[in-house]
């Protein structure tokens, strides 16, 4: 039976590849009960490594072949193929002792969409592998951590609404100047921008079949959950609530009362709330942080 193990990994503004000496692997069904989902480190490409058991104590293993084994890697949200290279094991050494008497067949995964400028990079990656020559296989997600991607929003005031930005601010954190004339709300979006549209392009409205938005085609492109995790003061939580887009699960919308001006105003200070951002396809979270100014 195939088993698969996380080997290493490669980020390209390190520059150094990064090996596991002992790399864990692992069997649905045989030493993991469950779907099989491995936690791999922040990377631009990574190694995965194939072994095939033939004995039901895990203690020794078949001779396989790059030629009689296929493979099928995507992302998990859209279906887009990844490009990957399955080869023998000519990169290193250590693996070999795995422990076993053959070499393990390693399989290079480019995650990174551009490894000359590797800013997108896929998180969610479905991998099929089978043995073409007894249609053995093992299928299993990899889930990659990737940090400092920006978030792209729109701050809109109700009552000046007319005089709205149609396209997003793309940062880590937004900063909205609030006022006592108006509710204003935030319109972000994880990842990809958002665009003014017609209805017909859109993917979405807000508010609802009033103004029209299309968001940027990516990788990645899962749903969303939104809550906040926390604030600088006590009266944020009052003054503000935070959702998904009506019907549409990759953006989320930010009221803000205009009292919070006087709160500020009071209190002489600044405020800020950090809103909990969770993928849910890849389980993975992050936090947008808003900072409410006068």
């Amino acid at each position: 039976m195939l088993q698969i193990a996380f080997g290493g990994y490669y980020l390209v503004e390190d520059g150094i590849a990064q090996f596991i000496e002992f790399p864990s692997y692992y069997e649905p069904g045989f030493n993991v009960m469950t779907p099989l989902e491995i936690q791999g480190n922040t990377s631009d490409y990574f190694y995965l490594l194939l072994r095939k058991r033939n004995n039901a104590k895990g203690t020794a293993f078949d001779t396989i072949t790059p030629a009689n084994i296929s493979t099928i890697i995507k992302d998990a949200s859209t279906g887009d193929t990844i490009l990957s290279n399955l080869s023998t094991n000519s990169i290193y050494v250590g693996w070999d002792d795995n422990p076993s008497d053959v070499s393990p067949l390693v399989l290079k995964v480019v995650n990174a969409i551009d490894l000359a400028s590797p800013v997108v990079r896929v998180r969610t990656i479905d991998c099929y592998i089978k043995d073409t020559t007894d249609n053995d296989f093992i299928d299993f997600r990899v889930l990659i951590g990737n940090t400092d991607r920006y978030f792209h929003y729109i701050s809109v005031g109700v009552n000046t609404i007319a005089s709205r930005n149609t396209y997003t601010i793309a940062g880590r954190e937004a900063y909205v100047r609030v006022s006592n004339s108006t509710d204003h709300y935030v319109l972000f979006s994880p990842y990809a921008y958002l665009t003014e549209t017609t209805k017909a392009l859109s993917d979405f409205s807000y508010p609802l079949n009033s103004i029209f938005y299309k968001r940027q085609k990516t990788y990645n492109n899962e749903d969303y959950s939104f809550s906040i995790a926390s604030y600088s003061h006590s009266f944020v939580p009052d003054m503000i609530s935070v959702m998904n887009v009506p019907s549409y699960g990759k953006a989320a919308v930010i009221l803000i009362d205009a009292m919070m001006y006087t709160h500020l105003m009071e209190g002489g200070e600044n405020a800020s709330v950090d809103i909990s951002v969770g993928g849910e396809l890849s389980g993975i979270f992050d936090t947008f942080t808003i900072n409410f100014l006068t």
